[in-house]
Parts: C-alpha cells; sequence; structure tokens
C-alpha cells in the first residue's frame, strides 16, 4: 500500500467512526488536521489549476474551539501555511467531522452547503475552483493522482 493510499484509508475510516466529532487532546486535533490538509495537497491537480492563484480559508469547528488552516494555490503549487499574510480569497466554515467526511468522499460538497453544514464567505466564484482544482470530491479511490503535471 502507497503512503497516498494509506492516508485515504485512514481519513476514510475516521469519517465513517465518530473519531473526528468526538473531542480530543488538542495534539490529536492538530494531527487530523495536519492528516486532511496534507491529503488535500496530495490531490491537488496543478493541470488543473494552471496559471491561476488564491487563498482558501478554512475556519474550522472543533471540540476545542475554531481552527484556521490556509490552502494557497499560486501558478501550480499548493501549499497549507499556518499563518496568511493578506486577505484569502474565500473563506470556508465547516465542522471538523464534516471536514474529514468531504475530504474522502464521504460528503458532496454542495449537499453541505445546500444543508448549511459549510458555508462560504468572500468570492465563492473562486471557492467553487476548489471542484476543479482538487477533484470534484477530494476522497477519489486511491490510486494515480487526478491529472498530474
Amino acid at each position: 500500500m502507497t503512503a497516498r493510499e494509506a492516508m485515504f484509508h485512514q481519513l476514510r475510516n475516521i469519517a465513517r467512526s465518530s473519531t473526528a466529532a468526538t473531542p480530543s487532546p488538542p495534539d490529536e486535533v492538530e494531527a487530523l488536521l495536519d492528516l486532511v490538509f496534507e491529503w488535500f495537497r496530495a490531490r491537488f491537480s496543478p493541470r488543473r489549476a494552471g496559471d491561476a492563484s488564491g487563498t482558501f480559508h478554512y475556519e474550522i469547528d472543533t471540540p476545542l474551539g475554531v481552527r484556521h488552516r490556509y490552502v494557497v494555490v499560486c501558478r501550480g503549487t499548493c501549499t497549507t501555511p499556518a499563518t496568511l499574510d493578506g486577505a484569502p480569497d474565500a473563506t470556508i466554515g465547516v465542522a471538523l467531522p464534516d471536514l474529514v467526511a468531504l475530504a474522502v468522499g464521504e460528503l458532496k460538497g454542495t449537499d453541505a452547503f445546500v444543508g448549511g453544514r459549510l458555508k462560504i464567505s468572500g468570492d465563492a466564484f473562486f471557492a467553487m475552483n476548489w471542484i476543479e482544482w482538487f477533484g470534484a470530491r477530494s476522497g477519489h479511490p486511491p490510486g494515480p493522482a487526478p491529472d498530474p503535471a
């Protein structure tokens, strides 16, 4: 099993259990967030993003309070810095269990949005780039990354 497959299976198992919803020590919450955003970086398609640039700001409601994470796309690269200089293009508010479910395709972003489980502020049109740049659902079954650059 590749590291990428292992990451997917670990996140899928968490999404299907109550692990993401139960109160956890701060280091476990941060480790889970690190895993989710590492998965997002692994799903990023530089070819699909092309020369586009922008920043997604995630406000994640966890058992320990709101945590902030960023995904920065810049001309074919994707990073997840802990802090951000400047304003993000779009802010996405989501609870930790829903974030994990979204990451592995157990929950569709459109369903989460329509159901009020995912909120978008800022440039909603920019936020919709997520579907193109990271896959319609980030959690496609393990295998080759979508559209390698």
